[in-house]
């Protein structure tokens, strides 16, 4: 038996055995798996080298404006991305040039936030750290836009295209960034380096996927759904940054620089599972409102808490060994990254939540968005200025924890328009 035919009969087994199609998420993982890999060099090219060569206080300040221009991104419409998913997906090709034109109109808000944030460093003497907002309140609106090529690729379901393309541009990205940060230290370089080249890079993808798209069929639920979902993302963004703010304000840009390493690794986990949300959310789109996909949903839930609890079993073994050979500096952070990985455990809310966006349960898509905002919001503020970065870590933690369970998947309604 050839070897396609063994995979062919074992990707059919396991498939009847597991309810998913075994083979549609077996090739989509290959690709993922190798733009992720070069996603790793580009974050070792970046975040990784700045952890090992700069000072702490300059990469505390870089962290610091990532921060506040993650705030500002709640007027970067980012709910829209999924929306344009969805409306492709379903034929709806149109929703691709709302979305551009309405992210464009309303992007220049987050401009202004940086400006105020940039004048308020300048107030407290820090020039450069103004210097830097002012620069990236510049850059905003067109950092805002440049991305949409990834939910279009994703609702014409070009997986492959898609992934090929963030291949190319994780190791360009990595050779120009290693060179830049090999010829200067200094926070302005590093910092326009970081966001300039994916603005060039995205953005002309962004506006050559546009214009290859007709015209055809209606926004209308589709923005709905994009401005639901953008109100949501304004929540999430200020819950996701504000312990950094906090943690700058009570501890400088030193304790914050600690708290990026000892986060840092989990992140880059929870964004390679975040880099399925496009494919199940296409997936989903295209299924029927019934029971059995309701039954199908479920059991990808508990598959997904299997896997991510085997893979924080793993970390919890592995970074011992490898955290302090990576950052000789932040030695003592291998216990709250330790720590902090177990929030790994509510990877599967983001089943229950592309299962809401494609069935436009805006109800539940709100209601899980809200507990966790407010959670996230009320144990920061109340943890951070007693424990400082272990109140961050123990924040988002037990947040996480908490705010799972509302997004298990439920019974489907027909909700009013």
């Amino acid at each position: 038996m050839s070897l396609r035919q063994t995979w062919s009969s074992l990707s059919l087994r396991l498939t009847r055995l597991l309810h998913i199609d075994v083979t549609f998420y077996a090739k989509s993982i290959v690709w993922i798996v190798v733009a992720h890999s070069t996603g790793i060099i580009r974050g070792v090219a970046t975040t990784f080298l700045m952890g090992r060569w700069l000072a702490p206080q300059t990469f505390g300040q870089f962290r610091y404006i990532l921060a506040v221009f993650g705030i500002a991104g709640i007027f970067s419409l980012t709910g829209i991305n999924q929306s344009v998913i969805r409306g492709i997906a379903k034929g709806d090709t149109v929703i691709a040039w709302a979305a551009f034109k309405r992210i464009l109109s309303v992007s220049p808000l987050g401009s202004a936030i940086l400006l105020l944030a940039a004048a308020e460093r300048l107030w407290r003497g820090e020039s450069i750290v103004a210097a830097g907002l002012a620069g990236v309140a510049l850059l905003f609106p067109f950092y805002s836009v440049s991305g949409l090529y990834g939910p279009i690729l994703n609702g014409k379901g070009e997986v492959t295209k898609l992934m090929k393309i963030a291949i190319m541009n994780n190791l360009v990205f990595s050779l120009c960034f290693v060179l830049i940060i090999t010829h200067t230290k200094h926070l302005l370089p590093v910092l326009l380096a970081y966001l300039g080249f994916d603005i060039l890079f995205r953005g002309s993808l962004t506006w050559h996927e546009i214009c290859r798209l007709p015209k055809v069929g209606t926004p209308t639920e589709h923005l709905r759904l994009g401005t639901h979902l953008s109100g949501i993302s304004a929540m999430q963004a200020l819950a996701s940054q504000l312990d950094q703010i906090l943690i700058q304000y009570v501890g400088g840009y030193g304790t914050l620089a600690s708290y990026s390493i000892a986060t840092l690794i989990p992140e880059q986990i929870k964004d390679l599972a975040n880099s399925w949300n496009g494919i199940i959310l296409r997936r989903f789109s295209q299924y029927q409102k019934n029971q059995e996909t309701l039954r199908a949903t479920k059991r990808h839930f508990w598959l997904t808490f299997l896997l991510s609890a085997i893979i924080v079993g793993c970390y919890a073994i592995l970074i011992p060994l490898f955290l302090p050979r990576l950052f000789p500096q932040y030695q003592n952070q291998v216990l709250p990254s330790i720590i902090y990985s177990l929030g790994l455990l509510a990877m599967p809310a983001m089943i229950g939540l592309n299962y809401f966006q494609a069935h436009n349960q805006i109800r539940a898509l709100w209601r899980f968005n809200i507990v966790n905002a407010m959670l996230q919001i009320s144990s920061n503020l109340v943890l951070i200025p007693l424990f400082g970065s272990w109140g961050a870590i123990l924040s988002k933690t037990l947040t996480r924890f908490g705010s799972t369970m509302f997004a298990y998947p439920t019974e489907i309604k027909q909700e009013a328009r």
